[in-house]
C-alpha cells in the first residue's frame, strides 16, 4: 500500500473541477481519480466518465479515500513533521531530482510532509500489530488460514507473459525513426534535447529522466533491456506496450535500483493487436494441452517475462489478491497442473497463461524458507491493520460521495 500511498499523494492538484467526494472538509476532484486510474494502467481516455458506474472507478476513488482519511489521522495524532523535518525532506527530495527540473516548492513540500506523517502513522499501527506475531511464521500461517486466503490469496503459480505489442504501418514507421535518433545520438547530438523534442512521454521536459526504480516497477521488456545496460549506453529500440523506447541508462544505485531516461514514440495497440496476441496465446495453450509442448517449454520458448522464462516460467509462491486481480480470479478453483485460459491483464496491457503449480490447501509451508514465510505472514499483518484502519477511520470522519448517479450519498 505504501507504493500506491505515494502515487496517489504525488497526483497534480487541479481546481475548479468536478468534486466526487469529500472527507471532513477536503474535497476529492475527479481528475485525481483519472490520476489513480493511469497508475492502475486505465487509461480514462472517455470510459471513466463522472457518472460511470464502474468498479474500477470506485476502487480509484476509495484508494484516494482511504488516503486521505490516513493523512488526516496522522495530522490529529501530531505526527506531522516540523518546518525543519519537511526542509529536509525537500533538500533530499531536490537532490535526487534532474538538474533544471522545475518544481512547485510549496506544492512539494505538502506532499512530502503529508505522505511522511501518513507513513510513520500507518507504521506504528503496523508495528504495534507485529508486536504480537508469534515466534513461528508457519504456525501463523496455518492458524490463520482463513485470514492468508483472503487478504493474499498465496499460490505457487507459473505463467507465460504475452506482452500486447503495436505492429502495422505505424509501428514500423516510429521504429525506423527510432533508430534514426539512436544513431544522432551516438553521433554527439544530446540525448536530453533530442528528448524535449520527440518523446511522446511527459519526461521530455526533463530531457526523459525517469528517476530511479527497481525490478518489477516497469513493464517486463522495458526492464529488461534497462537492466542490461552500462552506464551511459543508449539500448537498441524497445518495444513494449506503450510504444517504441530508447533507453539510456544513467546511474546504478547501491540499493540495486537504477536511474534511467528514455525517449518514447507512442504506438497505440489496436483491436487486432489484441486478436493477434489472444490467439497467438490460444495457440501456445493448445499445444500444451495436446502434449505437443510442456508448459515449461512454452514458457522458454515464448515468454517475454525474462525474469522467470528461464526457469520454465515458475513465479514460485505469490500473493495474488495484492499482485494482480485477473490472476487471482483466474486461479480460484484451477486444479493443481492445469492451465488457465488466456488472462487479459489490463494494467500489464498483456496476456498470460498461468498455470497452478500447488494450491494453498496443499502448501507444505515447511518448503519454504523462514524469510519467504516472514514475507507472507508480515504483507498479511500489514494488510489486516491497513484495513482495519481505514474501516475504524470511516467512522470517525465524515466521508460523502457524489457521484451523478447516485447523488451524494454519506458514509
Amino acid at each position: 500500500m505504501t507504493a500506491l500511498l505515494v502515487s496517489i499523494l504525488l497526483t497534480v492538484f487541479i481546481p475548479l473541477e468536478k468534486i466526487m467526494a469529500v472527507v471532513g472538509n477536503s474535497p476529492i476532484l475527479h481528475s485525481e481519480v483519472e490520476e489513480v486510474l493511469l497508475q492502475m494502467g486505465l487509461d480514462p481516455d472517455g470510459s471513466y466518465e463522472v457518472d460511470s458506474q464502474t468498479p474500477e472507478y470506485y476502487d480509484a476513488l476509495d484508494e484516494l479515500i482511504d488516503t486521505r482519511l490516513i493523512i488526516n489521522a496522522a495530522i490529529s495524532a501530531g505526527l506531522y513533521p516540523t518546518d525543519e523535518e519537511i526542509l529536509a525532506l525537500v533538500e533530499e527530495h531536490l537532490e535526487l531530482s534532474p538538474p533544471g527540473f522545475d518544481v512547485d516548492l510549496e506544492y512539494i513540500s505538502e506532499v512530502l510532509a503529508d505522505n511522511q506523517a501518513a507513513q510513520i502513522f500507518v507504521f506504528r499501527k503496523v508495528q504495534a500489530a507485529m508486536l504480537d506475531m508469534p515466534l513461528s511464521s508457519e504456525a501463523y500461517l496455518i492458524a490463520n488460514a482463513g485470514l492468508v486466503e483472503d487478504i493474499i490469496m498465496p499460490r505457487h503459480i507459473g505463467w507465460i507473459h504475452l506482452p500486447i505489442l503495436p505492429a502495422g504501418s505505424d509501428f514500423d514507421e516510429a521504429l525506423e525513426e527510432m533508430y534514426r535518433l539512436r544513431e544522432r545520438i551516438l553521433s554527439g547530438e544530446s540525448f536530453e534535447e533530442l528528448a524535449k523534442e520527440y518523446s511522446d512521454d511527459g519526461s521530455a521536459i526533463n530531457g526523459g529522466y525517469l528517476g530511479s526504480f527497481g525490478p518489477g516497477e516497469m513493464t517486463y521488456s522495458f526492464e529488461d533491456a534497462a537492466f542490461a545496460l552500462e552506464t551511459g549506453e543508449i539500448s537498441e529500440p524497445v518495444v513494449t506496450p506503450f510504444g517504441i523506447h530508447l533507453i539510456r541508462l544513467d546511474n546504478r544505485n547501491e540499493d540495486g535500483t537504477i536511474e534511467a531516461s528514455h525517449i518514447l514514440r507512442v504506438v497505440p495497440v489496436d483491436p487486432s493487436d489484441i486478436e493477434r496476441t489472444i490467439a497467438d496465446a490460444e495457440s501456445i495453450l493448445s499445444d500444451i494441452r495436446n502434449s505437443l509442448l510442456s508448459f515449461e517449454d512454452a514458457a522458454r520458448i515464448y515468454s517475454l517475462d525474462m525474469s522467470s522464462s528461464d526457469g520454465g516460467g515458475d513465479l514460485g509462491m505469490v500473493p495474488l489478491k495484492l499482485w494482480k486481480y485477473e490472476i487471482a480470479v483466474a486461479a480460484q478453483g484451477l486444479p493443481v497442473g492445469s492451465c488457465s485460459e488466456p488472462v487479459i491483464l489490463e494494467n500489464s496491457r498483456a496476456i498470460a497463461i498461468i498455470r497452478l503449480q500447488e494450491d494453498s490447501g496443499e502448501i507444505d509451508w515447511n518448503s519454504y524458507t523462514e524469510t519467504e514465510q516472514n514475507g507472507l505472514v508480515q504483507q498479511v499483518i500489514y494488510q489486516d491493520t491497513y484495513n482495519t484502519l481505514v474501516d475504524s477511520l470511516r467512522y470517525v470522519l465524515p466521508v460523502t460521495y457524489f457521484l451523478e448517479n447516485d447523488g451524494a450519498s454519506a458514509n
